[in-house]
C-alpha cells in the first residue's frame, strides 16, 4: 500500500524530450534507490515476511490430522 501511495504521489504529466533517457534500467534503478527508498524497501521486507511465511508453512508437520 505504502509503493503505490509513494509511486501515485510522485507521477507526472510530463512529455519526453527528443533524446531522453526514458525507460533504461539505469534511471530506473537511479528513482528507485533514491526518491523510492523507503517503500521500495518497506515492500521488499513484505515479500521476503511472505515467503518465510510459505515455507513455514510448506513445512507444517500434519500428522495429527491424520484418522
Amino acid at each position: 500500500m505504502v509503493t503505490i501511495i509513494g509511486t501515485l504521489r510522485g507521477v507526472s504529466q510530463a512529455t519526453p524530450e527528443a533524446g531522453s533517457d526514458i525507460g533504461l534500467v539505469k534511471n530506473l534503478g537511479k528513482v528507485l534507490f533514491t526518491e523510492f527508498l523507503l517503500p521500495f524497501e518497506i515492500s521488499s521486507i513484505l515479500l521476503l515476511a511472505a515467503m518465510v511465511g510459505v515455507v513455514m508453512v510448506g513445512k507444517m508437520d500434519h500428522k495429527s490430522n491424520v484418522q
